[in-house]
């Protein structure tokens, strides 16, 4: 019985380590994620303020227009703003509960962040 319990004992501390360690993991891991979400959104703020100043620019006769394109790239961008936060919040959902939700919804975030720079980048 004694050799049960030190058993159980042993266990209980090498638990506790790797629950511990799986912990600085994940908090390693939000952090990378974080980071590259950082710079993803800043490309992406970079992209739109020079396409959104281009757009003002041109005006909307060079394009043979009565609204510049600036208003629809606005208009655009704030839709896209809901509907990532949106999605993100439906594809985490079973996530919310769990320990590595921070990462998994900041990794989501990163994804349709770096989706939207190469479409804004693909049409120009």
């Amino acid at each position: 019985m004694i050799k049960f319990v030190k058993f159980i004992m042993f266990m209980s501390c090498f638990c506790s380590f790797s629950i511990y360690a799986m912990s600085e993991d994940e908090g390693g891991n939000y952090l990378k994620i974080s980071e590259e979400y950082k710079k993803s959104d800043s490309e992406l703020n970079e992209i739109y303020i020079h396409q959104m100043t281009e757009y003002k620019k041109e005006g909307a006769a060079f394009y043979g227009q009565e609204k510049s394109k600036d208003i629809y790239l606005k208009k655009a961008q704030q839709v896209w703003v809901k509907m990532r936060d949106a999605s993100c919040d439906y594809e985490t959902y079973e996530s919310q509960r769990g320990t590595g939700f921070s990462s998994i919804y900041e990794q989501c975030l990163l994804d349709k962040t770096n989706e939207r720079v190469k479409y804004l980048k693909e049409n120009n």
